[in-house]
Protein backbone atom coordinates (compact mmCIF):
# COMPACT_ATOMS: atom_id res chain seq x y z
CA UNK A 1 0.00 0.00 0.00
CA UNK A 2 1.90 2.99 -1.29
CA UNK A 3 1.06 6.58 -2.08
CA UNK A 4 0.21 6.82 -5.78
CA UNK A 5 2.21 8.80 -8.34
CA UNK A 6 -0.14 11.79 -8.06
CA UNK A 7 -0.08 11.69 -4.25
CA UNK A 8 -3.29 9.66 -3.89
CA UNK A 9 -3.52 7.80 -0.58
CA UNK A 10 -4.92 4.29 -1.10
CA UNK A 11 -7.74 2.98 1.09
CA UNK A 12 -6.70 1.23 4.33
CA UNK A 13 -8.53 -1.85 3.05
CA UNK A 14 -11.44 -2.36 0.61
CA UNK A 15 -14.15 -2.56 3.29
CA UNK A 16 -13.00 0.37 5.45
CA UNK A 17 -16.01 2.44 6.60
CA UNK A 18 -14.25 5.72 5.86
CA UNK A 19 -12.33 5.12 2.65
CA UNK A 20 -13.07 1.59 1.45
CA UNK A 21 -14.45 1.50 -2.09
CA UNK A 22 -16.22 -1.84 -1.47
CA UNK A 23 -18.22 -0.68 1.57
CA UNK A 24 -21.72 0.34 0.41
CA UNK A 25 -22.35 2.09 3.75
CA UNK A 26 -18.98 3.84 3.69
CA UNK A 27 -18.14 7.51 3.44
CA UNK A 28 -16.08 7.23 0.25
CA UNK A 29 -13.28 9.41 1.60
CA UNK A 30 -10.54 9.91 -0.99
CA UNK A 31 -7.29 11.37 0.31
CA UNK A 32 -4.12 12.70 -1.26
CA UNK A 33 -0.80 14.02 -0.02
CA UNK A 34 -0.87 17.81 0.19
CA UNK A 35 2.19 19.70 1.39
CA UNK A 36 3.18 18.35 4.80
CA UNK A 37 -0.03 16.41 5.32
CA UNK A 38 -3.02 15.04 3.49
CA UNK A 39 -6.21 16.55 2.11
CA UNK A 40 -9.63 15.13 1.30
CA UNK A 41 -12.80 16.54 -0.23
CA UNK A 42 -16.13 15.16 0.90
CA UNK A 43 -19.82 15.97 0.68
CA UNK A 44 -22.03 14.42 3.33
CA UNK A 45 -25.65 13.57 2.53
CA UNK A 46 -28.91 12.49 4.19
CA UNK A 47 -27.34 9.15 5.24
CA UNK A 48 -25.09 11.17 7.58
CA UNK A 49 -27.78 13.39 9.09
CA UNK A 50 -28.09 14.12 12.80
CA UNK A 51 -30.17 17.25 13.33
CA UNK A 52 -32.19 18.29 10.26
CA UNK A 53 -29.85 19.33 7.46
CA UNK A 54 -26.72 18.82 9.58
CA UNK A 55 -24.13 16.08 9.85
CA UNK A 56 -24.25 13.77 12.85
CA UNK A 57 -21.36 14.54 15.20
CA UNK A 58 -20.36 10.89 15.30
CA UNK A 59 -20.03 10.86 11.52
CA UNK A 60 -17.78 13.92 11.67
CA UNK A 61 -15.64 12.16 14.29
CA UNK A 62 -15.48 9.06 12.06
CA UNK A 63 -14.34 11.22 9.13
CA UNK A 64 -11.50 12.63 11.22
CA UNK A 65 -10.55 9.17 12.51
CA UNK A 66 -10.31 7.87 8.96
CA UNK A 67 -8.40 10.93 7.79
CA UNK A 68 -5.83 10.22 10.50
CA UNK A 69 -5.81 6.62 9.28
CA UNK A 70 -4.75 8.02 5.91
CA UNK A 71 -1.76 9.57 7.64
CA UNK A 72 -0.87 6.09 8.94
CA UNK A 73 -0.96 4.77 5.36
CA UNK A 74 1.43 7.51 4.23
CA UNK A 75 3.73 6.84 7.19
CA UNK A 76 3.35 3.05 6.75
CA UNK A 77 2.72 2.79 10.47
CA UNK A 78 0.34 0.16 11.83
CA UNK A 79 -1.36 1.91 14.74
CA UNK A 80 -4.71 2.23 16.50
CA UNK A 81 -6.66 5.20 17.82
CA UNK A 82 -5.91 5.86 21.48
CA UNK A 83 -7.54 9.29 21.75
CA UNK A 84 -9.67 11.34 19.36
CA UNK A 85 -10.83 14.83 20.29
CA UNK A 86 -13.16 16.87 18.07
CA UNK A 87 -13.91 20.55 18.65
CA UNK A 88 -17.02 21.61 16.74
CA UNK A 89 -16.81 25.29 15.80
CA UNK A 90 -19.97 25.47 13.69
CA UNK A 91 -22.62 23.01 12.48
CA UNK A 92 -21.46 20.82 9.58
CA UNK A 93 -24.01 21.15 6.76
CA UNK A 94 -25.14 18.34 4.50
CA UNK A 95 -24.81 18.75 0.74
CA UNK A 96 -21.92 21.24 0.84
CA UNK A 97 -18.39 20.41 -0.31
CA UNK A 98 -16.12 19.94 2.69
CA UNK A 99 -12.33 20.18 2.75
CA UNK A 100 -10.36 18.20 5.32
CA UNK A 101 -6.67 18.56 6.06
CA UNK A 102 -4.53 16.51 8.44
CA UNK A 103 -0.91 16.64 9.50
CA UNK A 104 1.50 14.83 11.78
CA UNK A 105 2.07 17.02 14.85
CA UNK A 106 4.51 14.84 16.78
CA UNK A 107 5.73 11.49 17.98
CA UNK A 108 6.74 10.15 21.36
CA UNK A 109 7.87 6.53 21.48
CA UNK A 110 4.99 4.43 20.13
CA UNK A 111 2.63 7.44 20.10
CA UNK A 112 1.87 9.39 16.92
CA UNK A 113 0.04 12.71 17.22
CA UNK A 114 -2.08 14.28 14.50
CA UNK A 115 -4.16 17.40 13.97
CA UNK A 116 -6.85 18.17 11.39
CA UNK A 117 -9.38 20.73 10.24
CA UNK A 118 -12.71 20.54 8.43
CA UNK A 119 -13.85 23.55 6.39
CA UNK A 120 -16.70 24.51 4.08
CA UNK A 121 -16.27 27.49 1.74
CA UNK A 122 -13.28 28.67 3.78
CA UNK A 123 -15.17 28.52 7.11
CA UNK A 124 -13.62 26.42 9.88
CA UNK A 125 -16.33 24.02 11.06
CA UNK A 126 -14.38 21.56 13.21
CA UNK A 127 -10.89 20.73 14.40
CA UNK A 128 -9.56 17.44 15.70
CA UNK A 129 -6.52 16.06 17.42
CA UNK A 130 -5.63 12.43 17.90
CA UNK A 131 -3.09 10.14 19.47
CA UNK A 132 -2.49 6.81 17.77
CA UNK A 133 -0.38 4.03 19.27
CA UNK A 134 1.85 1.91 17.05
CA UNK A 135 1.11 -1.80 17.16
CA UNK A 136 2.56 -4.91 15.62
CA UNK A 137 0.53 -6.44 12.80
CA UNK A 138 -0.17 -9.38 15.12
CA UNK A 139 -2.58 -7.03 16.91
CA UNK A 140 -4.98 -7.35 13.96
CA UNK A 141 -4.64 -11.12 13.51
CA UNK A 142 -6.92 -11.76 16.50
CA UNK A 143 -9.87 -10.46 14.49
CA UNK A 144 -9.53 -13.38 12.06
CA UNK A 145 -10.15 -10.94 9.19
CA UNK A 146 -7.50 -11.03 6.48
CA UNK A 147 -4.73 -8.48 6.83
CA UNK A 148 -4.21 -6.55 3.59
CA UNK A 149 -1.12 -7.86 1.80
CA UNK A 150 0.28 -4.35 1.47
CA UNK A 151 0.31 -3.95 5.27
CA UNK A 152 2.81 -6.80 5.51
CA UNK A 153 5.44 -4.54 3.95
CA UNK A 154 5.01 -1.91 6.62
CA UNK A 155 7.85 -1.67 9.10
CA UNK A 156 7.28 -1.50 12.82
CA UNK A 157 10.23 0.83 13.46
CA UNK A 158 9.32 4.50 13.86
CA UNK A 159 9.41 6.45 10.62
CA UNK A 160 10.32 10.13 10.47
CA UNK A 161 7.49 12.68 10.35
CA UNK A 162 6.17 13.51 6.91
CA UNK A 163 7.72 16.71 5.56
CA UNK A 164 6.24 17.66 2.21
CA UNK A 165 4.61 15.65 -0.50
CA UNK A 166 7.78 14.99 -2.50
CA UNK A 167 9.47 13.28 0.43
CA UNK A 168 6.35 11.32 1.23
CA UNK A 169 6.18 10.07 -2.35
CA UNK A 170 9.91 9.29 -2.31
CA UNK A 171 9.34 7.01 0.70
CA UNK A 172 6.49 5.26 -1.10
Amino acid sequence: MRVGPEGEVPPHHPNCFGCGPDNPAGLGLQMRVDGEGIRANLTLDARHEGAPGLAHGGVVAAVFDDLFGGMLVVLEAPAVTANLNVDFRSPVPLGEPLVLRASNTGADGRKLMFGATLEADGRLLAEATAVFVRVDLAHFKGTRAPIPEAWRRWGTAPRPPMHGSAQARDRA
